[in-house]
């Protein structure tokens, strides 16, 4: 009876399909469903923290600053696009169109796909050279090329901190400081051209996703050779990053809040344990809870914080859900070739 169940299309591996099919072709269910998520981890920290707090929180708004959140927010797209046209075009793979661009990157920064805006960039990709490895590797680079930036900045802010005996919990700055340039080195150490393939085989065997893992690093190695020629890369990741966090400086002032330069980058790049496009539906639900508490852990109070990080959120998370559902129907076509593509080749 199971094999007939299987064989006739509704055992586990069909029923598990046919969901990921649905999860791909509702993306406004899903979007709800991430916002739905994204409230619930948020109200999970305001009941630990109280009604009371929170309501006063909301109560001391500072609304000049929310005119920043929203500046911030619109720069971050054309930021975010520049890197990423580098990025797709390493390996001499030929350069995509601006409008294009614009438009993958928007529908990578909805919350309804469960890979995360680098699932919708790993299909686009694949569709338009038709090589699906190369994508996932040039993915994966993206990837590395957002951490190459944004984790040596809170490296630097650690050991400031600590060097200051700035009154943080030492458990959040010491991993920071030291985790961060021994992880590079290491990363850096085993994308070396010559050594990739031999540390992709593990007893005998070669393991596809740390070759990929490996030829990522490998991307961000080829950006760092040849930087005039990817400056884009380098230049829109950065001012990507600047504008987020600026974002998220004027959500704290906008509640009262003004931390220091290091405190604000430690507590973003601590709420990002993975940056938004990896993470799963946009990060709904993670990145309320843990920028929360990343907040208190550089000793901020936890009700303005939330409140911070709510608005934070609102605008590029709940607001970027729209144009992002709008760029999605202009890229469908790439999405579906892509899905075609992989069935052609027997995969799910």
């Amino acid at each position: 009876m199971y094999w007939e169940n299987w064989t006739s299309g509704i055992g586990p591996r069909a029923t598990v399909a046919r969901v990921r099919r649905w999860l791909r072709t509702h993306p406004i269910a899903v979007s709800i469903l991430a916002t739905a998520i994204a409230t619930g981890g948020a109200l999970l920290v305001a009941r630990v923290t109280g009604a009371d707090a929170i309501g006063r929180a909301f109560g001391e708004v500072k609304p000049g600053w929310i005119g920043l959140i929203a500046g911030a927010e619109a720069l971050t797209y054309p930021a975010y696009a520049m890197a990423y046209r580098s990025v797709a075009g390493v390996h001499g793979h030929a350069p995509m169109s601006l409008p294009l661009v614009g438009r993958v990157v928007a529908a990578g920064f909805g919350p309804f796909h469960v890979a995360g805006g680098f699932g919708i960039d790993k299909q686009a990709l694949h569709a338009l050279d038709e090589d699906e490895r190369s994508a996932r590797v040039r993915v994966l680079g993206l990837g590395m090329l957002e951490w190459a930036l944004l984790a040596p900045a809170a490296c630097v802010a650690s050991i400031v901190l600590l060097a200051e005996g700035a009154d943080i919990l030492p458990s959040l700055l010491w991993p920071w400081a030291l985790a961060v340039p021994v992880g590079f080195g290491f990363a850096f150490w085993a994308s070396a051209p010559g050594r990739r393939e031999r540390l992709a085989r593990v007893r005998g065997r070669r393991r596809a996703w740390l070759a990929d893992l490996l030829d990522g690093v490998g991307v961000l190695r080829t950006l760092l050779a040849h930087p005039l020629k990817h400056w884009t890369a380098w230049v829109g990741t950065a001012l990507y990053w600047a504008s987020d966090i600026a974002a998220f400086y004027g959500a704290l002032r906008t509640f009262g809040l003004s931390p220091g330069v290091g405190q604000v980058i430690l507590a973003y790049a601590t709420g990002y344990a993975a940056t938004r496009r990896s993470l799963p539906l946009g990060g709904a639900g993670v990145t309320e809870v843990l920028m929360s508490y990343a907040l208190y852990w550089v000793r901020e109070p936890l009700a303005p914080a939330l409140a911070a990080v709510v608005a934070y959120r609102a605008f590029n998370f709940v607001l970027a859900a729209m144009p992002a559902l709008v760029a999605r129907r202009h890229v469908q076509p790439l999405l579906d070739a892509a899905d075609a593509m992989r069935r052609a080749s027997g995969k799910r």
